[in-house]
């Protein structure tokens, strides 16, 4: 019963892990995603305004 424990709490704590990495991965994509529109942006307009069809 015991060793059932604790293949099932390792089995837990990977999938807390994973979900973790996942969204920590997610986050530096956007994070990269947007100041890579930062500094491609014409002067004047900022990231998000550079990335949509419409003038700021």
């Amino acid at each position: 019963m015991k060793k059932l424990l604790a293949v099932l709490a390792a089995a837990v704590g990977a999938v807390y892990a994973k979900r973790r990495y996942d969204q920590q991965q997610s986050e530096k994509d956007l994070y990269a995603a947007t100041s890579r529109l930062t500094r491609s942006a014409p002067q004047g307009r900022g990231a998000w305004a550079a990335a949509s069809d419409r003038p700021s």
